[in-house]
């Protein structure tokens, strides 16, 4: 997870831009062209799919019955909107509607889930590209002294992108691709 600087103690947005800058001055200094991929992604904690998250999960070693605990903590869970209008002195309640993925928001496990789930995205990705993570927002670093090495590699790295967040229900807009 070092390349992951939200929801961790001791780590900040700025230290992430920091790193972000850093390395981007590091790779000018060395006179290598840079380009950068900038995802956000849509409604990160409710795409969480609940079965690609337990198998992250037994990947880093939770298994028995910490495992089986965590697989009651997103089973049978049930959700619903409920909205009080004191000027009217009304209450209204949606329907209960059964959780299928997602993470619960505002729980204490909630952002350390998130983690486990993205974190094989930085092992995806670091043979091509340097990833920095806050939370859901990624930024993807490319180096390169060769433009047309440079452009192959982007390629590359945004079709890896792309078939990650695919095949972990992830859903990402790019904002800004840089050369």
């Amino acid at each position: 997870m070092g390349s992951q600087f939200g929801f961790r103690k001791g780590t900040a947005a700025e230290d992430a831009i920091f790193k972000l800058t850093n390395e981007i001055l590091n790779a000018l200094n060395n006179k290598l062209m840079t380009s950068s991929f900038f995802c956000d992604l849509e409604k990160a904690f409710d795409s969480v799919n609940h079965d690609i998250l337990l198998s992250q999960l037994q990947y880093y070693g939770i298994s028995g019955k910490a495992k089986l605990l965590l697989e009651s903590y997103f089973q049978n869970r049930y959700q619903r909107v409920h909205i009080t209008n004191s000027y009217f002195n009304s209450n209204t309640a949606a329907k209960w509607t059964k959780i299928k993925c997602g993470v619960p928001q505002g729980s204490i496990l909630g952002p350390l889930l998130f983690l486990v789930y993205i974190n094989n995205l930085c092992r995806a990705m670091e043979h091509k590209a340097l990833p920095i993570l806050f939370a859901d927002d990624t930024s993807l670093l490319l180096t390169n002294p060769n433009n047309t090495q440079m452009q192959s590699d982007l390629n590359i790295v945004f079709e890896q992108l792309n078939n990650w967040f695919k095949s972990n229900s992830l859903f990402f807009l790019i904002l800004t691709k840089l050369i």
